[in-house]
């Protein structure tokens, strides 16, 4: 395999393991072990063919686009104008998110030793992370591949430093009251659509590799979240707290702590890459803005957010969690329609879309929306 090939595979993981894997310990404490592996395995499973389905309407399509550009292709400018809202939305919010959690976790790891506040550490986090998407793709995979098998090592050694600490009576298997709490939580956690234009353009070369990419970015995530939410729960049982960490301070030694903090900025950082770049590109493919312009855009919109205290990691995640899982995920479904009916060019990739299936995802899509509102009121 080429090196592109693992560029690829590091690009998903690093656009899926961010804010949302600490959210779900909290909630799977309550909920019991087994309707979060149940739902992490369907869900799991269906993130990854609607990951193909967008890699069939990327490889189906002359011109280099983001969803909003795709839907004015295949349906039309005022279409175009519709989607671009929500996807802007839905990538600002992650972004916003990003830059809280990162102050979190990067104060916790040097404020003990430097001073400063959480939002110096966050401005930081976001100067270091832009810095990086300025200089595009490339630079993106290769940090996203570096930070990807540092990623996968600290979870390895949390693993095993922590199985000493676990207790088994804080596993609990199903609390019937609480079996759809993770949910929605889920849903937001594995969602990594967003790095499948940059696996295409990466693999344009290899096309034929692009689905094996597109399984393996997608699977490992989800097996380091079963990983890493087991382990949680089983140390710290009614001790978790909403953010993770907090509750692993509280049983863990400083340098496991350390390490934890360490896993968490990583995987706030290699989101913030692929989400940043999402979003430039849409201002820099879809709407034809001077690349530095779209870098600009993309970037700082959500740190003028966050200097306007716009800074609720619970209101943030829940909102994101609403428009990206819920809205973008049936507009691709929808988009995928359009595609079969007028591709511009044969893919190698075929999804086998039809309305049952579509209508099965879109109702799935709906009630992921509908909970993610009702959660976050």
């Amino acid at each position: 395999m080429s090196k592109n090939y693992f560029y690829s595979i590091a690009t998903i993981i690093g656009t899926i393991i961010g804010a949302g894997i600490f959210s779900l310990p909290f909630v799977t404490d309550k909920s019991g072990l087994l309707p979060f592996y149940v739902l992490l395995a369907v869900l799991t499973a269906i993130q990854c063919y609607i990951n193909k389905m967008y890699a069939e309407i990327v490889l189906s399509t002359k011109t280099e686009h983001r969803i909003p550009g795709y839907i004015e292709i295949y349906r039309g400018k005022k279409y175009k104008k519709i989607v671009s809202v929500f996807s802007l939305l839905g990538g600002y919010g992650s972004i916003l998110a990003y830059i809280i959690l990162g102050g979190i976790f990067l104060h916790g790891l040097l404020g003990s030793s430097l001073g400063g506040t959480e939002f110096i550490y966050s401005l930081i986090v976001f100067a270091f992370s832009s810095f990086i998407v300025f200089f595009g793709i490339k630079a993106i995979a290769s940090v996203e591949l570096l930070m990807t098998v540092f990623l996968i090592a600290v979870v390895g050694f949390v693993t095993f430093k922590s199985s000493s600490f676990i207790d088994m009576s804080n596993f609990a298997l199903v609390n019937w009251k609480y079996a759809l709490l993770p949910y929605g939580l889920v849903f937001f956690a594995i969602g990594g659509q967003t790095a499948v234009p940059e696996i295409c353009r990466l693999l344009k070369d290899e096309k034929r590799s692009i689905k094996s990419a597109i399984f393996w970015g997608t699977i490992i995530p989800s097996a380091i979240t079963a990983i890493f939410v087991t382990v949680v729960v089983g140390v710290t049982g009614n001790q978790t707290s909403p953010d993770t960490l907090v509750g692993l301070s509280q049983v863990f030694s400083n340098g496991i702590v350390t390490f934890a903090l360490i896993f968490g900025l990583i995987s706030i950082i290699t989101s913030f890459l692929t989400i940043s770049q999402a979003i430039r590109e849409v201002y820099w493919w879809d709407f034809e803005m001077n690349k530095t312009i779209a870098w600009v855009l993309a970037v700082f919109l959500p740190l003028i957010f966050f200097l306007l205290g716009v800074q609720n990691l619970t209101k943030v995640v829940g909102i994101t969690g609403a428009i990206s899982g819920g809205v973008m995920g049936a507009i691709i479904i929808y988009l995928s329609f359009l595609v079969q009916k007028k591709a511009q060019k044969r893919s190698i990739i075929k999804t086998g879309m039809n309305k049952w299936i579509g209508l099965g995802l879109s109702s799935l899509f709906i009630i992921g929306l509908i909970y993610s509102l009702i959660d976050l009121l």
